[in-house]
């Protein structure tokens, strides 16, 4: 939905865009419906062990390129995988011990392999920006960085909002003034 409005005389300009959401989301037609109802009951394990995952991976390859290019790519690659395993294990453990004291045993075990996967997935798509052949240490790697992270993060968004049926919606207000346009 896209609406504008302005008057002749230099008034005020208002531009909504708005992003509708279909009544099922589009992931129903890809995942069993089961599937999707149990994400949905563990959306806060997805987006705790995914944020954290992402929080994980930026931390340690900002560190890497700050060594000066001491730290090849490959070996951070390396080391990143083998935390997000540890560090998602930890992560997965501690919410199946949480979620034993509240639940059956079976729902707790799966809360902590879903906060392991969505650990080990998110945080793993910042670790993509150690592999290309950029010049480590470089801009260009710090930009790479930052565009995975993001992407990663956006990704989780999108997911957190299919979970939870929020509706997408940016407002942008503005004045118009008559040298504008």
């Amino acid at each position: 939905t896209v609406s504008v409005l302005y008057w002749e005389g230099g008034g005020k300009m208002d531009l909504k865009i708005g992003i509708d959401r279909p009544e099922e989301p589009p992931m129903r037609e890809l995942i069993a419906p089961t599937a999707i109802n149990y994400l949905k009951a563990e959306a806060r394990s997805v987006v705790f062990g995914g944020l954290d995952g992402v929080a994980t991976s930026l931390a340690l390859v900002w560190s890497g390129l700050g060594t000066g290019g001491r730290v090849t790519g490959h070996t951070l690659f390396v080391m990143g995988v083998a935390g997000l395993v540890s560090q998602g294990f930890s992560m997965g453990m501690g919410n199946y011990l949480g979620a034993s004291a509240e639940n059956s045993a079976t729902s707790a075990v799966k809360s902590g392999i879903v906060m392991f996967i969505s650990f080990f997935c998110f945080g793993f798509i910042p670790l993509l920006s150690c592999l290309p052949s950029v010049s480590w240490g470089s801009d260009q790697q710090h930009l790479l960085l930052l565009v995975t992270t993001a992407f990663s993060l956006f990704l989780l968004g999108s997911l957190r909002a299919a979970l939870t049926k929020q509706r997408t919606e940016i407002i942008i207000k503005a004045t118009r003034s008559k040298d504008v346009l």
